[in-house]
């Protein structure tokens, strides 16, 4: 069970969709059957791989697969039981899914990688009778993972997520997420001249128990991606933009439309932002394989605003996502720093 973003993978057709949920409990099984056939081999890896990193991945890789499965099967019969979707416990029979699923998958990657997450300070998650608008970094394993879990298993709230439309590609995570009101962002070569549409119209349906998570970056941070966009901002002459980005090594640039057309069509939201540190340098599966297990937490840190301290005006917003980016990448450079003189 993965929320994160995979760009350069458009989204299947419906027709797709619905043979992936279909076949999905055939294909658990298969893969599973196949991870019991490799277990002797990867024991055998012991003498170079002494914390059997890959067997632990191996193993999580199933475990979470089968939730995700479970969460298709477990919209089948929420289905069945309200084919319309209107019962009145429709979003709460939801949610429930989606923090259980989540608990389990946090509780299991804890014991098996030793990923866990920690929370800094007095986290509030907005006031009662507002909506809230979640704004995120984005660097790291599973950090989505970990504030879908903040958003609704800690905070109760309903998560509203914005994020790629090539996630449709996960049976369980598609099918709770789109009853769930999320927005999947279409590809770049069909998304036409306007991408935030879809946010407006999430965003103006909000009400006072959803959260709705976006990531500005866009993607993942890593030190790779931070350097190519200081090679793209020297390249195109933009000497103030490249200057700003040199000076929040921790960051990549947030882009403000989509904030903006949320704080537009949802004024009376409160706002989070929120930092996330502990496991920047760790992208992609072999970087994965070889931290395991995890010595470091997933350290969070939320700073919510109310809904009458933070602008609406499009380039009023861009200014104060810029200064928040800014307050974002001291608090990381931060924790870091402390991290390395320790």
């Amino acid at each position: 069970m993965r929320i994160s973003a995979l760009p350069s993978l458009p989204a299947p057709p419906l027709w797709l969709r619905i043979v992936l949920q279909a076949v999905y409990p055939l294909f658990g099984i298969v893969m599973s059957l196949l991870f019991l056939v490799l277990v002797p081999f990867l024991l055998l890896l012991w003498p170079w791989d002494r914390h059997l990193a890959l067997l632990r991945c191996l193993f999580l890789t199933v475990y979470i697969m089968w939730e995700d499965i479970g969460l298709v099967v477990e919209c089948w019969y929420l289905r069945l039981r309200s084919p319309r979707g209107t019962s009145p416990t429709w979003d709460a029979d939801h949610l429930a899914l989606i923090q259980r699923a989540l608990n389990n998958v946090l509780y299991t990657a804890k014991k098996v990688v030793g990923f866990h997450i920690e929370i800094e300070g007095e986290m509030t998650v907005g006031r009662p009778g507002h909506p809230l608008v979640v704004i995120s970094r984005h660097a790291g394993p599973a950090d989505s993972l970990a504030i879908a879990w903040l958003l609704a298993g800690t905070a109760g709230r309903i998560p509203r997520i914005v994020l790629a439309d090539a996630m449709l590609w996960d049976p369980g995570i598609a099918m709770v997420l789109q009853r769930l009101d999320s927005y999947f962002v279409p590809s770049r070569s069909g998304a036409g001249d306007d991408r935030t549409k879809g946010v407006a119209t999430l965003a103006s349906s909000l009400s006072a128990k959803d959260a709705m998570l976006i990531f500005p970056e866009g993607r993942n941070w890593t030190r790779e991606r931070h350097e190519d966009q200081l090679r793209r901002l020297k390249a195109a002459g933009e000497a103030d933009r490249l200057a700003t980005a040199v000076s929040r090594p921790w960051v990549l640039e947030a882009r403000s439309r989509g904030v903006a057309s949320m704080r537009q069509h949802a004024p009376d939201a409160d706002v989070m932002v929120i930092s996330h540190t502990g496991l920047d340098m760790i992208s992609g599966p072999a970087a994965v394989i070889r931290a395991v297990p995890f010595r470091n937490r997933l350290l969070i840190r939320g700073r919510t605003y109310r809904s009458e301290d933070v602008p609406t005006d499009g380039d009023a917003v861009a200014e104060w996502l810029d200064a928040r980016w800014g307050e974002v990448n001291h608090w990381v450079d931060t924790r870091i720093s402390g991290r390395e003189h320790l």
